[in-house]
């Protein structure tokens, strides 16, 4: 039953939200001293990285302020999570003051399962906010994997983390508000 929910779910935001078109991601080297690689997401929300070196990466993320029913929160909507991740469905949910988003990881390949993190970073400055979302190590040269961003409603948040953060084995960054 709680399989079929989680699918269930994962159903439901597949089909709802919008490409966050205007977001940015960038590949970093391990330590985050140099940028590897950088796109826009394209009208689908969507992002390749391919023929990575063997090594450690970061991958970061500046969501687009989002506007209307994908920035409104009501009180029922509430939940304490800023930063979840699935890892059943490679899945990483955000919630920030730009909006409420979903990304996909898809694609993985040459990628060391077990060295890969899902993670929960801000870097502010002045003008944007970039939020660290994953590490991750290639094995061997040839590395490649896909993000798909999605802007998302605070009840498809809810929704989703509710779910997750009652699972141990998921990953969850609690935050107060």
């Amino acid at each position: 039953m709680k399989l079929l929910m989680l699918v269930l779910v994962g159903a439901f935001i597949g089909l709802f939200g919008k490409p966050a078109q205007d977001a940015k991601v960038f590949l970093e080297d391990g330590l985050g001293r140099k940028v590897i690689a950088f796109q826009n997401v394209n009208e689908k929300g969507k992002v390749t990285f391919q023929g990575l070196d063997e090594g450690d990466f970061r991958v970061l993320v500046i969501f687009p302020q989002q506007k209307g029913k994908y920035i409104r929160e009501r009180a029922k909507h509430r939940t304490l999570a800023k930063a979840i991740y699935n890892p059943k469905t490679k899945t990483y949910f955000y919630q920030g003051d730009e909006g409420f988003f979903s990304v996909k990881f898809s694609g993985l390949k040459k990628i060391d399962s077990e060295n890969f993190r899902a993670v929960f970073k801000e870097i502010r400055n002045e003008e944007e906010n970039t939020i660290v979302i994953a590490e991750l190590q290639t094995k061997r040269g040839g590395g490649q994997f896909s993000l798909k961003l999605k802007a998302i409603t605070a009840a498809q948040f809810k929704n989703s983390t509710d779910k997750l953060e009652n699972d141990i084995s998921l990953y969850s960054i609690p935050h107060v508000r």
